[in-house]
């Protein structure tokens, strides 16, 4: 669920695979360029070319010799020490969403994450805009069916986006209708020019129409999933989810495992597990991974990192006091070294621009005046300017109003609560004052963050790989008022140029008008550093810790794979587990 970064490697040891990284599925790369106004990648695309609790359980071996050999991967998961049995989409009010349902349902389109930029099929083989940028339409690949055996049609998703149009999901589409005039055939209905919402059609998953049309997706918590994915549950528990791995799978048989168990360890059982083969894959954050891990076995232990140009970091709810106030928020940006953070956290961050962009990613869009630095005396002089003063126990008093303040972080993430401890420190030794550090498991936290109730709170502060994708989460496109269901834009941002701007550099079709398109972007940056909505405390990134004793062929940023290893991300997990090979 929560996002990632971009630095450099921290694997000492290269690994490069004896031979490709495993047969890419059929179909994979049919139709990867296309004519002028059949995109493969959403507006701005020219622009962004450069960037980019222990339990126990039957381990079994991994890959092997003979047809009858075990072929189990056993991947971390993530989201807590317990999960519920809900594969429904849509989370229902309260019940969060199971790990897992990325290897059971697939989006149309998919990025190329060797670009991050590029799009390319997955369950469409093509798609093309009018020129008015108005109308999209989608041919699916054929032969395609779901786990049941039924086949897969664009009534299916039309089925799927009318739900989330209709109002019945917490979900929000910026197309204004969809069709399905043939079973391979879909298109699409914009109010305005759209080109840049193509890169949204990435991470809609698609849900079957003959399953879920009797069920109140407010309420179903679908456990027992019907997808196209490989991924068809074998077994559940609170503790531990299998999957078998479909050998019909439309983009073809499994190449080294056919069946994933996913297991809800935490911090140092995690560690150890991964260190003693029992867990073969995960993506948390390690720090010191190069002497804890690496170093302890060379030749099969890889921790690594993928880039993704955006920013983990510290969200301000702008609505609540005395975080709605600018002058607060700049000083407590202003007041920490963020560059320590990310060198105590060392799992491969690196410090972002003010606007949470990679400045190596994003090098030839960048304002001026982007690289952020501690200045202790601007952070007072703000305090000042908006008449706030800090009381003797550390607490922000304005007009007889004092307000203690409290950071909320994601416990499951160990580099956001060290980062989150390092800024109280900081705060406490900078300005005096006192803020607590609240560790929140998954469940409290993601109710929190969606709702809005909190003043400062980890998260990424959006999402996407191209900047229209990335600036548009925190746009007018994802505002909700507090207490309603968000998706994005959790701190309730506001502001008209930004909407504006944002709307425009929309309308752009990918590969014209570039000169605007990066006059747009610089002013969407200066304008996040001036109302300074977050602090973005480090790059964001995918993260992957591999023992390889059984499995090998992951993919790694310098390997050239066009997807990630990102089991929380659609068409990239299953592609990563599907191109497996046994280590032989």
């Amino acid at each position: 669920m929560h996002g990632a970064g971009c630095s450099t490697t921290t694997r000492t040891t290269p690994q490069t695979p004896s031979g490709p990284p495993g047969p890419t599925p059929r179909r994979r790369a049919d139709m990867t360029r296309f004519t002028r106004r059949t995109f493969a990648a959403g507006s701005a695309a020219t622009l962004t070319a450069a960037a980019l609790a222990a339990c126990s359980f039957d381990r079994g071996t991994g890959g092997g010799e003979g047809e009858d050999a075990p072929r189990d991967i056993h991947w971390l998961g993530w989201g807590g020490t317990t999960w519920n049995q809900n594969f429904n989409l849509f989370s229902p009010t309260g019940v969060n969403v199971t790990p897992g349902t990325s290897f059971v349902y697939e989006p149309l389109l998919r990025v190329d994450r060797s670009t991050a930029g590029e799009l390319l099929p997955h369950l469409a083989e093509s798609w093309e805009f009018n020129d008015e940028g108005t109308e999209l339409t989608f041919t699916l690949v054929s032969d395609v069916t779901w786990s049941d055996g039924e086949p897969f049609t664009a009534g299916d998703v039309k089925f799927t986006w009318d739900l989330v149009l209709a109002g019945k999901t917490p979900n929000s589409y910026p197309f204004a209708s969809v069709e399905a005039p043939d079973d391979q055939t879909v298109v699409v209905t914009y109010d305005e020019p759209s080109f840049a919402d193509l890169v949204g059609f990435a991470t809609r998953q698609i849900v079957p129409e003959h399953v879920w049309a009797e069920q109140d997706v407010r309420t179903w918590t679908n456990p027992e999933p019907v997808g196209t994915g490989p991924g068809v549950l074998a077994s559940f528990s609170p503790q531990q989810i299998a999957f078998d791995l479909r050998e019909d799978y439309w983009g073809g048989a499994p190449s080294g495992p056919n069946k994933l168990f996913m297991h809800a360890v935490t911090g140092d059982a995690a560690k150890q597990q991964l260190i003693d083969g029992t867990l073969d894959v995960g993506g948390t954050g390690w720090e010191n991974a190069d002497e804890e891990f690496v170093a302890l076995d060379p030749e099969n232990n890889v921790y690594t990192f993928f880039p993704v140009g955006t920013a983990d970091g510290l969200i301000f709810n702008t609505t609540q006091a005395p975080y709605d106030d600018v002058h607060v928020r700049r000083a407590l940006r202003a007041a920490v070294d963020l560059a320590i953070a990310a060198e105590v956290a060392a799992v491969g961050y690196s410090v972002p621009t003010f606007a949470g962009l990679d400045a190596t990613v994003f090098s030839e869009m960048l304002a001026e005046d982007q690289e952020q630095s501690q200045d202790i005396e601007y952070a007072k002089a703000q305090l000042e300017e908006g008449g706030w003063t800090v009381t003797e126990a550390g607490k922000l008093e304005k007009d007889g109003e004092t307000y203690e303040l409290r950071y909320d972080v994601y416990q499951p993430y160990a580099e956001w609560v060290t980062t989150g401890q390092i800024l109280a420190d900081q705060w406490n030794e900078t300005l005096g004052l006192t803020v607590a550090v609240n560790k929140m498991a998954d469940a409290p936290f993601t109710e929190a963050s969606s709702i809005g109730d909190f003043g400062m709170l980890s998260y990424s502060p959006f999402g996407g790989s191209m900047p229209y994708d990335m600036f548009a989460t925190m746009s007018d496109l994802q505002f909700t008022p507090i207490s309603e269901q968000a998706i994005w834009n959790y701190g309730r941002f506001q502001n008209e140029e930004y909407d504006e701007l944002v709307h425009e550099l929309g309308s752009i079709p990918a590969g014209e008008d570039a000169e605007r398109s990066r006059e747009l972007i610089i002013r969407i940056q200066e304008i996040l550093t001036e109302e300074a909505p977050f602090i973005a405390t480090a790059t964001a990134g995918w993260k992957l810790v591999a023992n390889e004793q059984n499995w090998t062929g992951y993919p790694t940023v310098e390997g050239g794979f066009d997807y990630g290893p990102n089991g929380t991300v659609p068409a990239d997990g299953i592609l990563t587990v599907m191109n497996l090979e046994p280590n032989s």
